[in-house]
């Protein structure tokens, strides 16, 4: 069986809902990420044979496959194929792991894998009727921001309350671990901290590919090259002054990840494909697994998968040098941070370990980009650290988590 290896990849800076890369359509901004990803790597766009990209929501630019017609829009070959798939915020992970599965089957030479989400551009659906061509119309209308295109309730779900807030998740695995207002507003303040670091030191910069803003009437043109969510101002006062959320007793706006614009893309290709195209691989994937809980509880499932993958890689928790945890939540991630030790028999994650470059309540969470995102900022940093082994874990609204291992094939 082959193996299947990251070449490299890029993602857009994390913008804002309504602000820098608003006006940019869905498909584009997945195109040009990309293209770019190709241009990064040095792998010419005709030499991708397959796109599987991540999308909760494709803004009703994607007509149903926003992987094929990004590649198509940003010029990519006919011959190439694409495929779009959705698992909420594990999407474009999912996209990596059927990837390189392609390539470790020997289906597949060199693909990407990637996501997209413009939460500013989703729109509204005019929902139809049970019956075909209903002269009644359509009977409701959905935000697909929140539902991902969704139909309407099954009741079977209504009736275990399935449908519940992601923020109300979170409320229950702080309920659940006995978690803290300060907990959690301190692990918000360390993913600030984290991030500004990181981008301060140009760390960030190695994976972010800058994109040009056309200019308007009104506004020139400018470079957006930053993720617009680190605040350099952040303190554990001004995270306590926060109210919280309604629904809830210790969910904030600031110890929750924000409404976000972006993407992100990564090139797979098996090692026999690397050599052939002169690209020495950044990363090994090694494993995967995903694992479904209560949806009750949902921020919790990467406990589950990430011990899973674990030890299909056959390794041990203290030979991972590097740990991507998931924060769709602070209090979603210190759940399964409090829940890993039980699954690990009793390994504590070193906080040096975790999410060094700060996570996703610091940085932003495109839906579908957020897997790649994280694969590409894992496979950075362990070459940036000479390490070996990291892991990411992601969780999935409706109460699943996925998770991948990777190995730095130079490190020493």
């Amino acid at each position: 069986m082959a193996d299947a290896f990251i070449l490299g990849g890029v993602r857009t800076p994390f913008a804002r809902y309504g602000s820098s890369l608003s006006h940019i359509r869905t498909d584009d901004l997945l195109g040009m990420t990309m293209k770019g990803a190709c241009e990064r790597v040095g792998v010419e766009l005709g030499e991708i044979e397959d796109v599987v990209a991540g999308c909760v929501n494709p803004a009703h630019e994607g007509m149903g496959d926003v992987g094929r017609w990004a590649a198509l829009a940003a010029g990519f070959p006919d011959s190439v194929a694409g495929a779009t798939i959705n698992r909420f915020c594990g999407s474009s992970l999912s996209a990596t792991i059927n990837v390189s599965h392609a390539i470790k089957a020997g289906d597949l030479g060199v693909g990407i894998a990637c996501g997209v989400e413009s939460m500013s551009r989703s729109g509204w659906a005019l929902m139809k009727g049970d019956a075909a061509f209903s002269p009644r119309g359509p009977v409701f209308m959905l935000d697909t921001m929140w539902a991902g295109a969704g139909g309407p309730p099954n009741p079977a779900l209504l009736a275990r309350n399935a449908y519940i807030g992601m923020i109300e998740t979170a409320q229950n695995v702080a309920d659940r671990y006995g978690l803290t207002r300060e907990e959690i507003d301190a692990f918000a303040l360390r993913s600030q901290r984290n991030a500004k670091a990181a981008r301060d030191s140009g760390r960030l910069a190695k994976e972010i590919m800058p994109v040009t803003i056309a200019a308007t009437r009104k506004t020139p043109e400018v470079v957006f090259s930053h993720d617009e969510f680190i605040r350099d101002d952040t303190t554990a006062e001004s995270l306590a002054k926060l109210p919280a959320q309604p629904g809830t007793t210790q969910m904030t706006a600031a110890n929750s990840t924000p409404l976000t614009d972006g993407a992100s893309a990564i090139v797979i290709a098996s090692g026999e494909r690397a050599a052939e195209l002169g690209v020495e691989p950044l990363a090994r994937v090694v494993s995967s697994a995903v694992y479904g809980i209560d949806p009750l509880v949902m921020g919790l499932a990467p406990a589950w998968a990430i011990p899973l993958a674990i030890k299909r890689a056959g390794l041990t928790p203290d030979q991972v040098d590097v740990w991507e945890v998931h924060e769709a939540f602070s209090a979603q991630a210190l759940g399964v941070l409090r829940e890993l030790p039980n699954q690990l028999d009793g390994f504590v994650v070193p906080d040096e370990k975790l999410t060094p470059n700060g996570g996703a309540v610091a940085i932003g969470h495109p839906f579908g980009a957020t897997g790649t995102r994280y694969v590409l900022t894992l496979a950075t940093e362990l070459r940036e650290r000479n390490a070996r082994y990291g892991v990411v874990g992601v969780c999935i609204g409706s109460g699943q988590g996925v998770a991948l291992v990777l190995e730095n094939p130079n490190a020493a």
